[in-house]
């Protein structure tokens, strides 16, 4: 016992050390609903794919302020999960983790929306999306100059 705490006393004296704790610590709390953060991990990064090709399609760069929102919506989704599982925690510590199922399903729903939209840009004759057409000309309206006719982007190819 006294080796261990010995090692442990020098793993913990490096800002490396630290570090593997705070991980190791985070990883740990996280790991029962690893299939929710997963998700929306995944997500959002699907969402940063498809706004890069809507804006190359489009002849727009904004590949900075497009990863500037991306660590945005990781920073507020982590933290409305983190902030679920910890409630579910503390209500129950055994069961279904509802709370932060029903986050990730609300995140990825959003995220999904948003990719929806780039999605339309880039394939405006695409069956699927067509029925979303007239509710996504906001969205789009939003990752696009304001000044731009949406019909004009959407327009049949």
């Amino acid at each position: 016992m006294e080796k261990f705490l010995s090692q442990l006393g020098n793993a913990l004296s490096t800002a490396w050390g630290w570090v593997v704790l705070i991980l190791t610590a985070a990883f740990t709390f996280i790991e029962p609903e690893k299939t929710s953060f997963i998700v929306v991990g995944g997500a959002v990064i699907a969402d940063l794919i498809w706004g890069v090709i809507a804006a190359i399609k489009m002849n727009k760069f904004i590949l900075s302020a497009a990863f500037r929102e991306t660590l945005k919506k990781v920073g507020i989704y982590s933290f409305a999960l983190v902030g679920a599982l910890a409630i579910e925690k503390i209500t129950h510590t055994e069961g279904s983790f509802i709370a932060v199922r029903t986050v990730a399903v609300f995140a990825a729903v959003c995220e999904f929306w948003s990719m929806s939209a780039s999605m339309l840009i880039v394939y405006p004759n695409m069956p699927f999306l067509k029925l979303f057409r007239g509710q996504l000309k906001g969205e789009i309206k939003s990752k696009v100059d304001k000044n731009i006719n949406v019909d004009e982007i959407l327009k049949e190819e």
